[in-house]
């Protein structure tokens, strides 16, 4: 396949676990608001040892051992719900309970949410896994120019997480199986590298990577506000906000936080980069750009959430939406860019082998086109997945049949 100028995005992935070979059942569902009746995206769908999320239309897809007895759901805002299994059926319909909680005799005042942040920062050795793990997730990258898809991207991750007292330094992704498909043509005219791409589960974690949000030298630079609570996992959750004040030569986070009540642990970050300086904005977003390419950030946000089983808490889906325009010298319009970018954890193992060498993705590196893998519908066999939406599907075979036409001509 050709490579005329590469539109190449480093945004951050994350896939998921392989299960013995078609030793499997596949579940399918739709999750849905009791009362609305609408999909609800980016619940959490987990049995004990595997899971995913479900996508924009709210349906989800999940390969599980044929012994598994229920699926536990869980969405900040809804009671959390455990379905039996039964005879795995292949088609479920879910409805979550939105629940509504008032704060309970721990009162927290608002002029306190600076201290609840700094006593949720305290407790992150306690609250978070203490051990190395291997996590095993599903990533997917897509781009838009305009409205028009130009990459998909996917991939099967492994990722090495050292023990969350520890700094990050050692922390890895290795790309076990992937693929990628690219509209030559829609992206001709772009060539820049983004930060994150499968790298992202380790960029994006704000409580191991504490410079993206808690570095110490940064929390005095903002203003702390507590809003309310929210239930997760049938639990309440105090909610903070964290406002910037923008006097740091370099660009902050707008934040919300959902904090566990009870153990003060992070179920859930919501950022959203301070764009008040464009030249601070483009730094935080941008690696690389060839000479003669204006670029012109518009707005980065991410939603990172973690999942606590037994006690301990781990990172389990992040979701990375960044908007630019790129236009060329004497070009009288500039080009709107959308990319978004998913991981979700399908898997832990306590166990873990450092990721080294050759096998570690870095963060320079690219997923290469396999154009080919996206005819093949058993690809990834018995590995979970982001359910792909509608339209995502259409986008899929209109670039396979572009490739086809370009790559023929």
């Amino acid at each position: 396949m050709p490579h005329a100028r590469h539109l190449f995005i480093l945004l951050v992935v994350m896939l998921c676990p392989t299960l013995a070979a078609q030793e499997y059942v596949t579940l399918s569902g739709i999750v849905t608001d009791q009362h609305t009746h609408q999909p609800l995206p980016h619940v959490s769908v987990a049995t004990d040892s595997v899971g995913t999320v479900t996508n924009e239309q709210g349906r989800f897809t999940l390969k599980v051992r044929p012994q598994t007895a229920a699926l536990s759901l869980s969405l900040i805002g809804y009671a959390s719900q455990r379905v039996p299994l039964g005879d795995h059926a292949q088609e479920l319909h879910v409805q979550l309970r939105p629940s509504a909680v008032t704060m309970n005799e721990l009162v927290v005042r608002s002029a306190d949410a600076g201290e609840l942040v700094a006593k949720a920062i305290s407790r992150f050795p306690v609250n978070y896994s203490q051990r190395d793990c291997s996590y095993y997730g599903f990533y997917r990258e897509v781009m838009q120019k305009r409205r028009q898809y130009i990459s998909i991207s996917e991939a099967v991750v492994e990722l090495y997480k050292t023990a969350y007292d520890h700094p990050a330094d050692f922390d890895a992704v290795a790309i076990r199986r992937g693929r990628r498909m690219m509209n030559i043509r829609g992206a001709d005219t772009l060539a820049v590298k983004l930060k994150g791409g499968p790298m992202l589960p380790i960029v994006a974690d704000v409580v191991k990577n504490s410079e993206l949000l808690f570095y110490p030298d940064d929390l005095g630079h903002y203003t702390y506000t507590l809003t309310g609570t929210e239930m997760l996992g049938n639990r309440p959750h105090y909610v903070v906000r964290m406002s910037p004040d923008g006097r740091q030569p370099y660009a902050l986070f707008y934040a919300t936080l959902y904090i566990d009540q009870q153990s003060l642990a992070i179920a859930r970050a919501d950022l959203r980069l301070d764009m008040r300086h464009r030249l601070h904005a483009t730094e935080a977003m941008l690696v690389h750009k060839p000479a003669g390419l204006h670029f012109t950030p518009l707005e980065l946000t991410m939603n990172i959430y973690y999942r606590t089983e037994g006690g301990v808490t781990h990172l389990n889906y992040v979701r990375n939406e960044l908007r630019f325009k790129c236009d060329w010298h004497r070009r009288l319009f500039a080009s709107p860019f959308t990319v978004v970018s998913e991981f979700v954890v399908t898997n832990i193992q306590p166990h873990a082998r450092p990721i080294r060498g050759r096998e570690s993705f870095r963060q320079r590196d690219n997923l290469y086109d396999r154009v080919e893998y996206f005819s093949d519908p058993d690809f990834w066999g018995a590995d979970n997945i982001i359910e792909p939406t509608e339209a995502l599907n259409r986008a899929v075979e209109r670039l396979r049949r572009s490739v086809e036409r370009t790559v023929g001509e």
